[in-house]
């Protein structure tokens, strides 16, 4: 028990110096220089990583960024990889450990926890202190597993699968490292060594949790991790003798510094290799052509007709958003690629307007501007209706027939002006925009009539209409949100 408490309580310290160090300014900073070429990315992955404490965190940072089409995979697989190699100096600290020194940190950690002006600092000193008592613990608690170790005597392939296996469910290299260092007395140096070498490959595992849950890029960027970094660690695995000199620590750095450098000059044929196993539905743009920014007359036309587009992605969401509820089964998985479609498009139309803005210096570049941006947060607020209707079937609760028609009758409303918005927008047809816009009046009194006759159901004690209350008077908010700005996109068709 003694060896799983110092565990938990390495890991907690990790954890706790990662939640202390993510409000050190420049952080954001140094994510923006990473934008601009690779050198610079290399290095300021390895300051995140050092000022974060966790390779793993901004794993799943670059991960989001791939899946926002803001990074490529080859800049989140070295941002990843960077990440880690700076994250990996904190194993230093643990070799740093004594039981003074600890309890020194706790007593100092615990009161600046309490201020709200000191809590970061605090955080990191509580962190430090229960790193530095869980690795203690380990090594005390390791001596229980001395004699199965010289029954097993585990060679450095053996040990190098190990640490494969335990940071790929752990999620952190760092972690497993402290292990080794715990461990080394029984291990030796060599087995050590070989245990951290295996964490360094297995902490990609992370990602293809993350892509277990949904997150369809990290199989990708998984891939593309693990066998970069297998394929590197095997000549240290190799050459663990004579690296014997460098020691864990030297070796944990020296690795993942090693893998981050490496990758450079390979990102593209990692890419090769990864779209041909995980080929990508592609959303491209079908109207912005670079050539048509010379004849901004025709450049607008093809914003608007590509804005068309994405009115059209987004009516799509709403009606299977009404199809979800009607049916009620189903819900945002089903959303997921008229999402993507939508984002992808969305910025594309953006960067194209903005490209044309500073060629124009046109008013008319804002409106189209400010339309693409009115069409991404409706796909949000679409979304948002699923999620609502989602969590309550969740919970066992289903509305009352009364209330589930009039939520039908809402939606399928919203949806056939949305539609026409949409048709408006893509022609330009202005007097079917205005047809649109008429009925603003009448639309804000009938959502008010639907929530009088929840109120009614309220009054006579119906116990579905009780129960589900909340998620009733949310969902009409969010459909009269979707409305507005269906009207608002009406008044930008008119004013193009």
């Amino acid at each position: 028990m003694g060896f799983l408490a110092g565990l938990a309580l390495l890991l907690l310290g990790l954890h706790l110096i990662g939640e202390g160090l993510s409000s050190v300014k420049g952080k954001r900073y140094l994510l923006a220089r990473a934008f601009a070429r690779p050198g610079s990315l290399l290095f300021s992955g390895l300051l995140l990583g050092l000022l974060s404490g966790s390779g793993t965190g901004l794993s799943l940072l670059a991960l989001g960024l791939l899946e926002g089409g803001i990074f490529s995979l080859g800049q989140a697989a070295l941002l990843s990889l960077a990440a880690t190699a700076g994250a990996s100096a904190w194993v230093g600290v643990v070799a740093l450990a004594q039981r003074e020194v600890a309890e020194v940190l706790l007593a100092l950690g615990l009161p600046l926890f309490l201020f709200r002006g000191s809590r970061s600092g605090g955080l990191v000193l509580l962190g430090l202190g229960l790193l530095f008592l869980g690795f203690l613990e380990m090594g005390q608690g390791a001596k229980a597993f001395a004699p199965l170790l010289s029954l097993l005597n585990p060679g450095p392939w053996a040990l190098y699968l190990v640490g494969i296996v335990l940071a790929f469910f752990l999620g952190t290299a760092n972690g497993v490292a402290a292990l080794a260092l715990a461990f080394m007395p029984f291990l030796g140096q060599g087995g050590s060594m070989a245990l951290t070498l295996g964490a360094g490959v297995g902490v990609s595992g992370a990602l293809f949790l993350a892509a277990l849950g949904g997150r369809r890029e990290g199989w990708a960027l998984g891939v593309a991790l693990l066998g970069h970094r297998f394929l590197f660690s095997l000549p240290f695995l190799v050459l663990l003798g004579p690296l014997g000199s460098v020691g864990v620590v030297g070796l944990h750095l020296l690795s993942h510094l090693a893998y981050a450098i490496a990758f450079l000059p390979l990102q593209g044929r990692y890419l090769r290799l990864t779209e041909g196993l995980f080929p990508r539905r592609t959303v491209s743009p079908k109207y912005l052509s670079p050539e048509a920014l010379e004849t901004p007359s025709l450049a607008y036309a093809l914003v608007q007709r590509e804005l068309g587009r994405v009115a059209d992605a987004v009516r799509n969401m709403l009606a299977r958003a009404v199809r979800v509820l009607a049916q009620e089964e189903g819900g945002e998985a089903e959303l997921e690629a008229l999402e993507d479609k939508v984002d992808r498009l969305t910025r594309e139309v953006v960067l194209y307007t903005a490209e044309l803005s500073t060629r124009t210096q046109e008013e008319r570049a804002v409106r189209f501007f400010v339309a693409a941006s009115e069409l991404e947060h409706l796909g949000d607020l679409v979304r948002r209706v699923v999620r609502q209707a989602e969590k309550l079937w969740a919970q066992g609760l289903t509305f009352s027939p009364e209330g589930k028609e009039d939520l039908l009758e809402a939606g399928r409303l919203v949806l056939g002006r949305l539609e026409r918005m949409a048709a408006a927008l893509a022609t330009g047809d202005k007097a079917l925009a205005g047809g649109v816009l008429s009925e603003e009046r009448e639309v804000v009194a009938f959502l008010d009539r639907l929530r009088r006759a929840h109120l009614s159901r309220l009054e006579s004690g119906r116990a579905e209409s009780r129960a589900t209350t909340l998620a009733h008077l949310d969902l009409l908010i969010t459909l009269e949100e979707v409305s507005s700005g269906v009207d608002r996109l009406c008044r930008l068709v008119l004013e193009l």
